[in-house]
């Protein structure tokens, strides 16, 4: 499989009209050209640079790629592309132009190639302590559905993955152990204090009659958030430079295990890997993301995370993603 310098920057889309990312092997290039006020990469260019075949879709608009190791498909003008086993939101709509399909510069950099090449990074990464943040606590209780309480949820799912994680001999710390209120600066400093690998807050989500698991990493620089307009105010500067763009190909990969771990697991509807400033995850201090782990208001799923044994599922599926991330991550 071909893989992209680490030495390019995602400055070096923006710098020039038209710049080559050398491949590792056998001396390749990706090409990116100037469209539309942006820097793209042609989608058949892409997968000829990764080995990922011929175009499978015999529909204008769309490209479907499957080989042993990958799988993606996109479609124009959408966000959205099914890649490896889990739904990404792209940081812009794939384009149509010039007869053919591209893609942002910068979602090949910070989306594609991090997941195709486990996080992009050239040696091993130790993972010696976890943090686990139940969303909410104390005064705050987070989203309530009929029945169910978010902070009472998230506490629970948050110690079963605990549990979980500590069999493989992993230090795991918990942002809260009780129904306390935890200021936002309070975890992230936490996490730092205890100088985390990662950090992994855990959530459960509000949105009407809407169902499914998705899992937030922080966007790259300069790109937007698909979080909605109302939960903005949540994570505020959504254009800024972030520290926590520090860790952006773990970050997406890390996002990549777990969510398609949860998928696998409970078969809830994939609302895909998305990209927003929360505090949790712009000011981290290490790889980072936040599950949203279901939708209390929705009465069917409600009723699933009531149960025990579901939520068992949740933090299975959790602690298997990380693990999955972390022996990716320590055997290169």
């Amino acid at each position: 499989m071909l893989s992209l310098r680490d030495s390019v920057k995602l400055t070096c889309f923006f710098a020039a009209t038209c710049v080559a990312v050398a491949a590792w092997a056998q001396g390749s290039s990706l090409n990116a050209h100037r469209l539309a006020g942006g820097e793209y990469v042609a989608v058949g260019d892409l997968a000829r640079f990764y080995g990922l075949g011929h175009n499978l879709s015999r529909s204008d608009g769309r490209a479907e790629y499957r080989t042993t190791f990958a799988q993606l498909s996109l479609q124009e003008d959408r966000r959205e592309i099914s890649f490896n086993g889990a739904q990404h939101w792209l940081s812009t709509p794939v384009l149509a132009a010039r007869g053919q399909l591209w893609i942002s510069a910068v979602d090949v950099l910070k989306t594609i190639d991090p997941v195709l090449r486990r996080g992009r990074s050239r040696t091993p990464s130790v993972i010696r302590t976890i943090v686990i943040d139940p969303g909410h606590g104390g005064s705050d209780r987070g989203t309530r559905g009929d029945r169910g309480v978010e902070k009472e949820m998230t506490l629970d799912v948050a110690k079963r993955v605990e549990r979980y994680l500590e069999t493989e001999a992993t230090s795991v710390v918990l942002t809260r152990t009780t129904d306390s209120t935890v200021a936002l600066e309070d975890r992230v400093a936490l996490a730092e204090s205890k100088h985390a690998d990662l950090f992994v807050s855990i959530h459960f989500n509000s949105g009407g009659a809407a169902d499914g698991i998705e899992t937030y990493c922080v966007p790259a620089a300069g790109t937007v958030s698909t979080a909605d307009a109302a939960s903005r105010k949540f994570h505020r500067g959504d254009d800024e430079r972030s520290p926590g763009n520090r860790f952006d190909e773990k970050n997406v990969w890390l996002a990549h295990c777990v969510q398609k771990s949860l998928l696998k697991t409970t078969g809830a509807e994939d609302r895909g890997v998305r990209r927003a400033r929360f505090y949790v995850l712009r000011c981290a201090s290490c790889p980072s993301i936040l599950v949203e782990a279901g939708f209390l208001t929705n009465r069917t799923e409600e009723q699933k995370i009531l149960t025990p044994e579901y939520r068992d599922q949740l933090a299975r599926a959790i602690a298997e993603g990380i693990l999955t991330y972390k022996k990716s991550v320590e055997t290169k």
